[in-house]
């Protein structure tokens, strides 16, 4: 017995009351500011807020109308008064403060502005055959005159009548382009606006409740149901799932380990104080981690998991072994003692290796990854710590009621036999595994090949947003929520780059403007020819003045002057930006870095959200992925960063497990063997989940550096105690189990979560972690060639 060992063996349990005491102190401090922790499960939170595609998305988001938008269904009984309705639940929204307002939903702007009434009106043609008196009776005025009169009341009364035909329709039906109706006329779809961004949680908390509030008493005064779906009511229900998967998860970890360590000790006491020892842990890591960082990422949100699935591992192996010592010797300094010599240095090198892979995540340089690795780094720390030197010294008041009541239990019995019979087994073993290997690491190449940008929700499927969203879809067609703005210089040739994304398989249509302009006013130059006339009345300053006098002056007669005065369709729509209000010019015109661009409408042949449609879409037109707008697009170029640098933390995942084994072993052979086999361990678990149709994701593929890291906390163990004697090596082999078990009794806690991303990630772990316990377990044994008989 070393006697360095000895020496913090009596100064932890000589001093044992002060050290809990402050230890108390500082655990209440620091899990106070638990109170302030918030999850936010936005994806573009994963890159910084002065990130290039935050700042382009921003942007965009500013020069576009209505970009973040609640859709609100209501599904419509056959005697609906549909019109009335949309101006009642307006009415109703109108008196929360903060409403915005309502957002145009018809796709076609130009039809609330009455264009198609221009090409077709017949009042156009009846007054195109008084104009030309009425314009000499303009300019002619005389009082005697009293066939000038009759001019100028006819043609006022056409005018009149024309511009009424243009205003009918908002006069009967104001709210007319805030809302459309699906085809078979069953569902009614409005959008609404705020005043706050859905990136504000406390707001989307707040809000959601509000407009149920309103819509609930919608449902009971016109027998109808509503839902709502879009960016608010996602983000309430993601952020609810997230908030709600960290809770249950959390709490069921520390059940579950508690249940394995009692079932395994046999010992009640020891189970508490390992409770405790798990709740404090917990609790002092994510406190540190609230002061650090304020708000949980969508990434973040599960590493209390992560943490308890790791960290009682070390607590695993300090009580398995004291335990055992104490019962032996029946003195607990020395048996603290003898377990410092033998397990603290592999578990310093387990918490080193640990720490430093999930550090590798900081080589991502996106803020969310950087902010798992910190707050898991400080969560492996204190639970090492604690359960290292707190641990060991609450159980030192305890220590004879706990070795009256220690039992000797058959899973011991049962680890002896195991450590005797991997290695003689060793050709079968190696045999198995081999297969193993072969028969799914070439699936694993393949799903990391094909790194899906459209992982699934974080919603359940079941939620209110999905079912609403899915029954829009159902009525309307799929395209509705498919299209994707793409934006043209006003100076450059729009055909042509038209043109060129129609070559694109994942195109299947290409609409702007001017071609529903074209579908609505038929062809231009006749349009232009019937209006020219028309248009001298608004140029001569005598007939502006006499319209004016009666109120006829109207936008409707500056559009049939722009209509006249224009060259093509295109200087029409320039033209029309400047009539009409800035909310609606922002659906046709955007500026970007000091340019003026056209929007168009591409929509997709493939649904961008499943299936990898969405890189399959982009990667089609990487070209011109700078001029599409919206959040598909920074989605998109996040996932591409995500892929692309995640090679960088595998490298170093790799390069920090064979630094750190070869200085704990000094073994080059022992060091290949940890990091083939944990790459192996890798490749076969992502051919399994393959199998299962689970892509990787940006969040399958945290499972690579947890599995790196709970991988070779195993190795360095097992390499250790291989070395030792018979009992040293099957404690450890019992140790080792156990902790891969407790860390898949948290992972699989996730499979109670509702959202189904993190159900994915649950099962890659838990896969994962099992394939770890092969390659640790049974491989090494099996090439040490070493027998305990």
């Amino acid at each position: 017995m070393k006697k360095r060992y000895l020496l913090i063996s009596e100064f932890l349990t000589k001093n044992y009351k002060w050290i809990l005491i402050l230890f108390f102190i500082f655990s209440v401090a620091i899990m106070y500011n638990l109170k302030n922790l918030k999850i936010n499960s936005d994806l573009l939170q994963l890159l910084p807020d002065d990130d290039p595609i935050v700042m382009s998305y921003k942007n965009e988001l500013k020069q576009q109308s209505e970009s973040e938008v609640m859709i609100t269904a209501f599904y419509l009984n056959d005697d609906t008064d549909y019109k009335k309705l949309a101006l009642d639940f307006y009415d109703r929204m109108k008196t929360l403060p903060e409403f915005k307002d309502l957002a145009k939903t018809d796709v076609s702007l130009l039809l609330s502005y009455g264009f198609l009434n221009i090409s077709n009106s017949k009042l156009i043609d009846n007054l195109m055959k008084n104009v030309k008196k009425t314009f000499n009776a303009f300019s002619n005025v005389n009082p005697y005159d009293f066939k000038s009169f009759e001019y100028i009341n006819d043609t006022i009364s056409l005018l009149n009548k024309l511009d009424n035909s243009f205003q009918n329709s908002k006069e009967s039906d104001p709210l007319l382009g805030y809302y459309t109706l699906s085809p078979d006329k069953k569902i009614m779809v409005m959008g609404i606006t705020f005043k706050k961004p859905t990136s504000d949680l406390n707001f989307v908390d707040y809000i959601i409740p509000k407009v149920k509030n309103v819509l609930n008493t919608i449902d009971h005064d016109y027998s109808i149901k509503t839902g709502l779906t879009g960016a608010y009511i996602y983000s309430y229900e993601a952020n609810k799932t997230v908030s709600f998967d960290f809770s249950i998860t959390t709490y069921l970890s520390i059940l579950l380990i508690i249940i394995i360590f009692y079932f395994t000790f046999g010992n009640l006491i020891a189970t508490f104080i390992v409770f405790l020892s798990l709740i404090v842990a917990t609790g002092i890591s994510l406190g540190l981690a609230t002061i650090i960082f304020k708000e949980f990422n969508i990434l973040t949100s599960f590493v209390a998991a992560i943490t308890l699935g790791l960290g009682i591992d070390y607590g695993i192996h300090i009580t398995s072994r004291l335990i055992t010592e104490f019962k032996e010797r029946k003195n607990y300094i020395e048996a603290l003692a003898i377990t410092y010599e033998t397990v603290l240095i592999p578990v310093m090198y387990g918490v080193l290796t640990t720490v430093f892979v999930f550090l590798a995540l900081i080589l991502m340089k996106l803020p969310a990854f950087t902010q798992m690795a910190i707050i898991s780094s400080i969560g492996l720390f204190v639970f090492a710590l604690i359960m290292v030197f707190i641990t060991p010294i609450i159980f030192y008041p305890f220590r004879n009621i706990i070795l009256k009541t220690y039992k000797e239990n058959k899973i011991n019995i049962w680890f002896q036999k195991f450590s005797i019979w991997i290695p003689k087994h060793r050709k079968l073993l190696l045999s198995f595994i081999t297969l193993l290997i072969i028969s799914f690491s070439i699936f694993g190449l393949i799903n990391f090949s094909n790194f899906s940008y459209t992982p699934p929700g974080l919603a359940p499927t079941n939620s209110e947003s999905s079912i609403v969203f899915n029954d829009i879809a159902n009525h309307f067609g799929t395209s509705l929520f498919n299209e994707m703005q793409f934006i043209i210089g006003i100076d450059e040739d729009s055909q042509k780059i038209i043109n060129d994304l129609k070559k694109s398989p994942y195109v299947s249509k290409v609409e702007s403007y001017l071609d529903i302009l074209k579908k609505q006013l038929g062809d231009f130059e006749k349009l232009k020819l019937k209006t020219q006339e028309i248009s001298q009345l608004v140029n001569d300053p005598f007939s502006v003045a006499v319209l004016k006098k009666y109120n006829i002056y109207s936008e409707t007669l500056k559009i049939i002057d722009l209509a006249a005065k224009s060259k093509n369709e295109k200087d029409f729509i320039l033209g029309i930006t400047e009539l009409i209000p800035d909310s609606f010019r922002k659906n046709i015109l955007i500026n970007k870095n000091g340019k003026d661009y056209f929007i168009v409408y591409v929509t997709p042949s493939i649904d961008l959200n499943t299936n990898n449609g969405m890189k399959y879409f982009f990667d089609s037109l990487k070209k011109y992925i700078g001029r599409f707008l919206g959040n598909k697009k920074a989605l998109y170029e996040l996932m591409y960063l995500i892929e692309n640098r995640f090679y960088n933390v595998i490298l170093f995942s790799v390069f920090v497990i064979g630094i750190l084994t070869y200085f704990s072993r000094k073994s080059i052979k022992e060091t290949l063997i940890a990091i083939i086999g944990l790459i192996f361990t890798n490749l076969i678990t992502f051919g399994i989940i393959y199998l299962f149709d689970i892509k990787a994701t940006f969040l399958t593929i945290i499972s690579l550096p947890l599995i790196f890291g709970i991988g070779v906390d195993g190795y360095i163990h097992i390499f250790h105690a291989i070395d030792e004697d018979k009992v040293h090596y099957w404690h450890t082999l019992k140790a080792t189990s156990l902790s891969f078990l407790t860390t898949i009794s948290s992972f699989i806690t996730f499979q109670l979560s509702r959202g189904k991303l993190l159900k994915q990630f649950s099962l890659t772990m838990v896969l994962g972690i099992s394939i770890v316990w092969i390659m640790t377990v049974l491989l090494i044994p099996s090439l040490k060639k070493k027998n305990f008989t």
